[in-house]
């Protein structure tokens, strides 16, 4: 049973590791075609950085604050 485990192991990592990529791919995806920001300076940022920006970003779109959201996308923007 444990060289089975040893065995798949590195193939559920790999599994788990491409399925988190994806997601934060998916995120600087969303945010590059909806706020038209700088796929470049976007790598720049980790996967917790950008999910913040994400979640900021939905908290001043539910606030109706355009001028806040319009602050915060701008330094992104290319």
């Amino acid at each position: 049973m444990s060289i089975l485990l040893l065995l798949f192991a590195p193939g559920i990592f790999a599994i788990y590791w491409l399925i988190r990529l994806q997601i934060c791919l998916s995120r600087v995806r969303y945010l590059v075609d909806t706020y038209g920001m700088d796929r470049k300076k976007l790598q720049k940022l980790k996967c917790k950085d950008i999910k913040a920006l994400r979640e900021s970003i939905d908290a001043l779109r539910h606030a109706n604050d355009a001028f806040g959201l319009e602050a915060l996308v701008r330094p992104y923007r290319s």
